[in-house]
């Protein structure tokens, strides 16, 4: 999550395991209802699952990455200057259980089953029917198909339990590792706009929520 935006993250001309959300407001599906978030399998070594207080270290881990930092629009320096308050894990737990209530953000972590470490996260960001996506995997563990796997098992979920209908991606174009991330998960590219390559993929018919 960067300092700019505690909800979110993504970057990197590389490693696999980064994509950043576009700009705009997020808009819950119709007749969305308050739910709690999922528990999802990725693989057998990981899960998405909802924060957790524990988690304020990882968040700071993920911020304070280079790679990170440059595709969010932010740098290490700004992540370093940032208060403690903004890595407080039971602060950012209770935000995002209330993206959840309201189906604005819906930020799940990529957690480890061994040890229960979030080393990444996934988010949708809804606007009716459709929705952007973004994604994040720790440094020590991209390269290993963990961003993309993470990806399909949120969109399969989210296209069977919210309608979702549409997904949105977007990578910056020095970044080919998560351009491979986007063509592996069924993505077609648009076209590219600014240093940004555009990205969409259609989940089938709308289901009811």
């Amino acid at each position: 999550m960067s300092p700019a935006e505690p909800g979110a993250n993504p970057g990197e001309p590389g490693p696999e395991g980064i994509a950043s959300p576009p700009p705009g407001p997020a808009e819950p599906a119709a007749g969305w209802q308050p739910r709690e978030p999922p528990l999802i399998a990725v693989a057998p070594a990981f899960v998405l699952d909802r924060w957790r207080p524990g988690d304020g270290a990882a968040l700071r881990r993920f911020d304070l990455d280079p790679d990170t930092a440059r595709f969010f629009g932010y740098t290490v320096e700004q992540a370093r200057a940032m208060p403690g308050s903004h890595y407080d894990g039971d602060e950012r737990a209770r935000g995002s259980l209330r993206a959840w209530q309201e189906g604005t953000e819906l930020n799940l972590a990529i957690r480890r089953r061994s040890d229960g470490e979030a080393v990444g996260w996934v988010e949708l960001r809804p606007r009716g029917d459709h929705a952007n996506v973004s994604y994040d995997v720790t440094a020590e563990l991209r390269g290993q198909g963990i961003a993309s796997r993470a990806l399909q098992a949120f969109l399969a979920w989210a296209a069977q339990q919210i309608g979702l209908r549409r997904a949105h991606l977007v990578c910056h174009i020095d970044n080919l590792a998560s351009r491979r991330v986007a063509e592996k998960c069924g993505f077609v590219l648009l076209g590219q706009q600014g240093e940004e390559y555009q990205f969409r993929r259609d989940l089938g018919p709308k289901r009811p929520i």
